[in-house]
């Protein structure tokens, strides 16, 4: 059984992880969308504000951080604003 505790900086690493395969990284941006820890958002928001990020990376990564901000009742204007395309398609309204 997984330590739930170690799961959201393992999957941490592997979404930051630029050199990781792109289909790990994308299923480390989704899973990271289960988890509303602090340091889970801070690793979300560093890839969607990426210009250069991959558009599916950037993509999962948008899709997980608007489930957590929704759990939060979260939103941030300024920070969408600056946010890869990708991702900041789930934060219109």
């Amino acid at each position: 059984m997984t330590n739930p505790t170690t799961q959201p900086s393992g999957l941490i690493a592997v979404l930051l992880d630029t050199s990781a395969e792109f289909g790990d990284r994308s299923d480390a941006a989704m899973d990271l969308g289960s988890f509303d820890e602090p340091a889970v958002e801070e690793a979300l928001l560093t890839i969607v504000q990426r210009e250069a990020e991959d558009e599916g990376i950037a993509d999962s990564a948008g899709e997980s951080l608007w489930e957590v901000w929704r759990r939060k009742g979260k939103y941030d204007a300024e920070m969408v604003a600056r946010m890869h395309p990708a991702a900041r398609k789930f934060f219109e309204r």
